[in-house]
């Protein structure tokens, strides 16, 4: 699933210039979905700004292919494939903005950067 995480990650060229990611999760019948939007606005206090969708791009969506079922476990997932992709210094969309959040649409967002 890194793998796919990563060039997932890497597939989205463009380079906005926004105050926050988010990397949105959400569970269906059968599956884990992450999703990417871009926005001008962040607020620490208050998740609501994950809803200023001002940058979506083309390949906003990527079926996960996990063997988990636990909610939390996929998220963690998520946020450490995100600190390694960061932490690596390539430069993808998640360098274009200074705040990057990860979390499943019903719950709190996860800070990673």
């Amino acid at each position: 699933m890194n793998v796919e995480f990563q060039s997932w990650i890497e597939s989205i060229t463009e380079r906005p210039s926004l105050e926050a990611i988010n990397i949105g999760l959400f569970q269906s019948q059968d599956s884990f979905t992450a999703y990417l939007i871009g926005s001008n606005v962040y607020d620490p206090n208050n998740d609501d700004w994950a809803c200023e969708e001002d940058f979506i791009p083309l390949n906003k969506y990527l079926v996960l292919n996990v063997d988990l079922t636990e909610w939390h476990s996929v998220q963690q997932l998520i946020v450490k494939s995100v600190q390694k992709i960061i932490n690596s210094g390539q430069q993808t969309i998640l360098n274009c903005a200074p705040n990057v959040t990860v979390g499943f649409d019903d719950g709190e967002l996860e800070k990673v950067k």
